[in-house]
């Protein structure tokens, strides 16, 4: 993830017409992913006169998912207040910016050494709970350009994003990946990847929470409560142990523009995000089990509320993230060090390995609870329920990477296997594979293991 200069994330909408099927001819049938159903309102080409693009070219700039609006920064060669690109808009298509795009060099050599401390993504609607007060859109500086949506890569040269996952069900979009605010930084591990998690309930118009009102491709219906998500911005100060970042905790309403939300919440530079993985319930397709074939019935584990697994749950999801030895980054991509599992809830409102939350009840959820743990005081309290837990060992000297997952339809069982690696000395010595299946049991927390993190989210690292 940190190879080549800056990234960013972007994505095309694909819009089915109405009155399409698969089996007529036309606009209205076939391909549902033809070009010709790529939402677009400017098309060059489009009468066909081009032999090279048959039904036209958009262009449309794509939109841009992981953009975000740098709010503060520091010049790490003066240690003063950092001059941040201004944007100019009307006149041109897109905003000119006062800022040079290609950045050259490291803040230990020539070139740009500006360091980005705080940053916000738009549309976003939200109140502060705990922590520093997030600049918003109705306040930062831009006078036009209202959503970051619609950004251009130029806008904001520092951000880095690669690692891009995501699955459509429906109308709802799952979209993860990892992201740095200083891409230059980054590379040589004075900067680290968070990982981040959007959706969309809409196709991708709009990115929101759980809407009040929502109901899913099995035809469910589903009420969400809102919920509160937390950030970790940059110090001025560097180093990779005891310094200490500023964070904001924000609430959303059911259904409000929300922006990206970082689930790793790393406390430390000498720890990175890499190679995230995702299942949806009932994968890699996303189907219940509703066939006998052998005739030997269907087993129908029922849970602790009397759902069946074998009926497909969608508002459940799983995320497994690795992480990586930052202090390698200069050498190479990171070496991999662990994997931490948690399953989304709400359609990602929460996100639980012990705690129970479908009832909106997030008393319990770390690290709104710190269950003893030593976490930053603006998550106490806050609402924030975030619990991602040790998938593998663990075990000094052994690596574990590249997960591949699977789960049942109702979402109570997370299957899966990995890469694992022994070394010694800086060689490889053994490798295997690993396998696990982590069975979440309504009603029921381990009176030895509940809420024991291990070197997960709950960790000083």
């Amino acid at each position: 993830m940190n190879q080549g200069g800056p990234a960013d994330v972007m994505s095309r909408r694909i819009v089915i017409p109405k009155g399409w099927n698969v089996r007529s001819g036309g606009p209205n049938g076939g391909n549902p992913y033809a070009f010709r159903n790529m939402e677009c309102d400017n098309k060059a080409y489009a009468d066909g006169s081009n032999p090279y693009y048959p039904e036209g070219v958009c262009v449309d700039s794509a939109i841009k998912l992981s953009a975000t609006v740098p709010d503060s920064g520091i010049d790490s060669a003066t240690d003063t207040a950092a001059t941040l690109p201004t944007l100019t808009f009307g006149g041109t298509p897109f905003a000119v910016s006062d800022t040079n795009p290609i950045l050259q060099g490291l803040v230990q050599g020539e070139g740009d050494t500006t360091k980005v401390l705080t940053w916000h993504q738009c549309p976003a609607e939200f109140t502060n709970v705990s922590g520093v007060e997030q600049v918003t859109c109705a306040d930062d500086t831009r006078t036009e350009g209202d959503s970051t949506l619609a950004d251009q890569s130029w806008y904001n040269p520092y951000e880095v994003a690669k690692g891009h996952r995501g699955f459509l069900d429906g109308d709802f979009v799952r979209m993860l990946y990892a992201w740095s605010p200083n891409w230059r930084l980054n590379t040589v591990g004075h900067d680290r990847y968070e990982l981040y998690i959007r959706q969309s309930f809409t196709g991708g118009a709009d990115w929101t929470t759980l809407p009040s009102k929502f109901t899913d491709t099995t035809g469910d219906k589903y009420a969400g409560d809102g919920t509160v998500t937390c950030e970790t911005f940059r110090s001025s100060e560097t180093g990779s142990g005891e310094v200490v970042e500023p964070r904001a905790c924000n609430e959303y309403a059911a259904g409000a523009p929300e922006q990206a939300r970082n689930v790793t919440q790393h406390k430390s530079m000498r720890i990175t995000t890499l190679d995230p993985r995702y299942s949806m319930t009932g994968g890699p397709y996303g189907v219940s089990i509703t066939a006998d074939t052998l005739g030997f019935g269907i087993p129908n584990y029922t849970s602790g509320d009397g759902d069946s697994e074998d009926l497909r749950d969608p508002s459940r999801f799983f995320i497994v993230y690795e992480t990586g030895d930052n202090t390698t980054a200069q050498y190479g991509e990171p070496d991999p060090l662990d994997l931490f599992y948690s399953r989304g809830e709400s359609f990602g409102d929460d996100y639980e390995v012990w705690a129970e939350t479908e009832d909106g009840d997030v008393s319990l959820c770390y690290p709104n609870d710190p269950k003893d743990q030593d976490i930053p005081e603006e998550l106490i309290g806050s609402g924030f329920c975030n619990e991602f837990d040790q998938l593998d060992r663990g075990t000094p000297g052994l690596e574990a990477s590249e997960a591949s997952l699977a789960a049942n339809p109702g979402g109570e069982f997370l299957y899966a296997a990995w890469a694992e690696l022994e070394h010694e000395d800086d060689e490889v010595i053994a490798s295997d594979a690993q396998a696990r299946r982590v069975w979440w049991i309504d009603g029921w927390v381990s009176s030895t293991y509940g809420w024991d993190f291990g070197q997960g989210s709950g960790s000083t690292e």
